[in-house]
């Protein structure tokens, strides 16, 4: 069977590809099912209809025998708020029989893993989203020092920015706040193989929320697999 290690059900609020980067990071082992809400842009009216749509949305996964569920994204988390999305993940959890998490709690989990208080983070949102995310990390207990984004306002030009883009903004935001205690690239644009690199130049703990998603699945279903290469928290 695959996935004989993990198999990690994937609820995409968009339906862009499969979910960014996990091609380099996944185990020997582990499988991605993935599914999606058709969220097209970034608007409330989008946002609230996938909200709407989450319980259906992950009852596929029951039925694909996944052994975890990860709802990417910021969909919730932006929308509702740390303390709502705390309590809709937990009555969605009990709902399908799985453990749930949002790859935003997931990240926040990480971070204090890593003992980190403050953070910067790079996005590729636009700023009106940008300062949810930052309200976001701060309700779940992670100073935010600055954030900064590309201005990317459908999920598909995500897609269409060039590998290298989460470096450039990660690098420039390290560069202007030199007390922050570690590098957040947020989001499902190409992040985790510069992990590394920026973790390499900085000195500081880097997450990716697509490593900090995997992070939470191996925490959660006990597993223990190093993925070397991509910073600190897989390793």
């Amino acid at each position: 069977m695959s996935g004989w290690k993990a198999r990690i059900g994937y609820l995409s609020p968009s339906v862009f590809e499969t979910p960014s980067d996990w091609d380099l990071i996944l185990p020997e082992g582990f499988t991605i099912v993935s599914s999606g809400l058709n969220v097209q842009s970034h608007t409330e009216a989008e946002f609230n209809k996938a909200i709407d749509a989450l319980g259906d949305g992950l009852g596929i996964f029951k039925a694909e025998e996944c052994d975890a569920i990860l709802m990417g994204g910021i969909t919730l988390g932006a929308q509702r708020g740390y303390a709502v999305e705390q309590e809709v993940v937990a009555k969605l959890s009990h709902q399908v029989g799985l453990p749930v998490s949002t790859a935003m709690s997931a990240t926040v989990e990480a971070l204090k893993h890593l003992k980190v208080k403050s953070t910067v983070i790079a996005t590729a949102y636009k700023e009106s989203i940008n300062q949810a995310v930052k309200q976001y990390y701060e309700d779940g207990g992670i100073k935010v020092l600055a954030i900064k984004g590309l201005e990317v306002s459908k999920p598909v030009d995500q897609v269409k920015l060039p590998d290298y883009s989460s470096y450039k903004v990660g690098r420039e935001l390290w560069r202007q706040n030199p007390g922050a205690e570690s590098l957040l690239l947020q989001g499902r644009w190409r992040t985790v193989a510069y992990v590394q690199e920026l973790e390499n130049d900085t000195g500081l703990p880097v997450v990716a929320s697509t490593a900090a998603s995997l992070w939470w699945v191996m925490q959660t279903l006990r597993i223990k697999a190093a993925v070397p290469g991509f910073g600190r928290l897989l390793a």
